[in-house]
């Protein structure tokens, strides 16, 4: 299953939380990824904060075009974490897993 070729679904008013089986299958398409306190996450280590800026500008593009916005913070000035969680439904969609496979198939979040 590839998810990085989907699109999100603009509607996610209407989008249930994925249920903990549904959560459990998807994980396995998005490596590097984990679940943490309800919220789907990656930390990314870069070689210096104007590292994760520029990382940050790409991930601003890709939310945009999306319109799915992620959880965003950087500390020790250059490792980087992102978290996927959809407020609107309080919880983790499939959009959020989208968003996870797109990072991980594009060469600009490596």
């Amino acid at each position: 299953m590839d998810l990085s070729t989907e699109r999100c679904n603009p509607n996610i008013e209407r989008l249930p939380p994925l249920t903990r089986k549904e959560t459990l299958e998807l994980i396995r398409v998005v490596p590097r990824w984990s679940v943490v306190d309800g919220k789907l996450r990656r930390i990314y280590v870069k070689e210096s904060f104007e590292d994760c800026v520029r990382f940050l500008t790409e991930l601003d593009d890709l939310a945009k075009r999306e319109g799915h916005f992620p959880d965003v913070s950087i500390t020790k000035g250059s490792s980087l974490e992102v978290a996927w969680y959809t407020y609107k439904c309080g919880g983790i969609t499939r959009n959020d897993f989208i968003m996870a496979s797109r990072m991980n198939h594009s060469d600009r979040f490596q």
